[in-house]
């Protein structure tokens, strides 16, 4: 009758995950089953593939069937935004396993300028974009929108407090945001 009878699981996520799809990806020689044998012995059940910049759509697709129903895909993109310090503030768009993922890929590349000629043109360090239009964006095609956070990376602290317009601006920022992703568990 139900699938899980027993009530709540707790399961293993990954909402934040490369693959040689990434410009930044260091061993692009890793293989789509060797990505899920990995997820399965880490019993990770549900991983967004969240590339730099781009979804490929064939990868994800590949993904998917090798891992048939033992790790659940979802489809997801990382893009660096206008915004932060010293370093950019990166955030995630995350949509749902069963998206049109060609119809979002596309909307995606097409509105934020990340087709392959707009990427070869600027080069993959000067890509950005713009975090209100990218997350009004993501959420007019169904996902949601996490963000860094915290002492990790490239985060939402990177935009100074020290000015009251940036302060200003991290308030509107944390209004269009779903989640937000730390590093470590203190933050």
């Amino acid at each position: 009758m139900f699938k899980y009878a027993e009530g709540s699981i707790w399961r293993k996520w990954d909402l934040h995950f490369h693959t040689p799809s990434s410009y930044d990806y260091n061993d692009k020689s890793i293989s789509d089953e060797l990505i899920i044998q990995k997820l399965k012995e880490n019993k990770i059940e549900a991983v967004v593939i969240t590339d730099h910049h781009v979804i490929d759509v064939d990868r994800i697709k590949s993904l998917k069937k090798i891992a048939k129903d033992c790790v659940t895909i979802l489809p997801g993109i990382e893009l660096r935004s206008e915004l932060g310090g010293s370093e950019s503030v990166h955030f995630i768009g995350i949509f749902p396993e069963d998206c049109d993922i060609d119809t979002v890929w596309a909307k995606l590349m097409g509105k934020l300028n990340l087709t392959p000629a707009d990427i070869k043109r600027k080069g993959d360090d000067k890509i950005y974009c713009d975090l209100s239009i990218s997350t009004d964006l993501i959420h007019s095609l169904g996902g949601f929108v996490s963000i860094h956070a915290g002492t990790k990376s490239n985060t939402l602290e990177n935009i100074t407090n020290a000015l009251t317009y940036k302060q200003a601006q991290k308030t509107d920022i944390v209004k269009t945001i779903d989640i937000y992703e730390i590093g470590k568990s203190e933050d």
